[in-house]
């Protein structure tokens, strides 16, 4: 995803960089058609970019509810054990110590991979905004650049691109 828009904007600096030069200026001529097309293919490639992010939403959620089931049947075995064992004093004591630290690393662990689970979804949610950032301010070079080369032949010749076409 993030190579298929980084190729394209590769494409965006290739046109501009083989684009006919306009002498003394350092700008470039390029062909409009071409860089619209590009930019379609952008966006159209970005969508992937956020299902991406709702995915690993997703997966987060799927994760938290995974261990939270675990952390249920822990508990439940812990409750089942310690059922079993109250028959004697001791052996109740025990079980009792027992359930307590099934419960505990229950806890534990769900909290622990909840905890994972936020900080990759962030760590992945962080990417894929800054992927997008880095896209959309190029976008906006690319466009100020276009307008620029626009209003400069505009200024040449005193007539709007639209107008000198027909």
């Amino acid at each position: 995803m993030e190579n298929d828009i980084m190729s394209l904007l590769n494409e965006v600096e290739e046109i501009i960089d083989h684009g006919t030069k306009i002498p003394m200026t350092g700008k470039v001529l390029v062909d409009d058609t071409v860089i619209f097309e590009l930019l379609d293919r952008v966006r159209a490639a970005m969508p992937e970019e956020i299902t991406n992010a709702k995915w690993v939403l997703k997966e987060r959620q799927r994760i938290l509810d995974e261990a939270q089931v675990e952390a249920q049947k822990l508990m439940e075995q812990g409750k089942t054990y310690i059922d079993k064992m109250a028959i004697e004093n001791e052996v109740v004591k025990q079980a009792q110590i027992y359930g307590v630290d099934i419960v505990r690393q229950a806890q534990t662990f769900a909290h622990d991979v909840k905890s994972g689970a936020v900080q990759y979804a962030d760590e992945m949610l962080q990417h894929v905004e800054k992927s997008l950032y880095e896209t959309l301010q190029s976008l906006r070079n690319n466009r100020e650049e276009l307008k620029g080369l626009a209003k400069e032949d505009r200024d040449k010749t005193g007539k709007p691109e639209k107008e000198k076409d027909e």
